[in-house]
């Protein structure tokens, strides 16, 4: 994180990193899937890092996934996350 004024109105502003990006997404992720599965977020992290869903998933194909509608990530993570529990 960078932490930026504005020389023309002094204003402060941060830059996040790339790395932050993702792991908030990641975070925002989680938090969906753990509200639509009625669970807590650590439970449904560690169902998701035990599915290789998080960094393996997620973090390994951000530029596409992100890029899609929130409604088609969380929908197809579901269904990852029911596919590669099921195994």
């Amino acid at each position: 994180m960078k932490e930026e004024i504005d020389p023309h109105t002094g204003e402060k502003w941060i830059e996040l990193s790339k790395e932050e990006i993702k792991m908030g997404f990641l975070a925002l992720c989680v938090e969906a899937l753990a509200e639509i599965e009625g669970c807590d977020y650590t439970d449904m992290f560690n169902r998701m890092e035990a599915a290789d869903i998080t960094e393996g998933y997620i973090l390994k194909h951000y530029e596409p996934i992100h890029t899609q509608s929130w409604e088609n990530v969380i929908k197809e993570l579901k269904e990852l996350l029911a596919k590669r529990e099921s195994k």
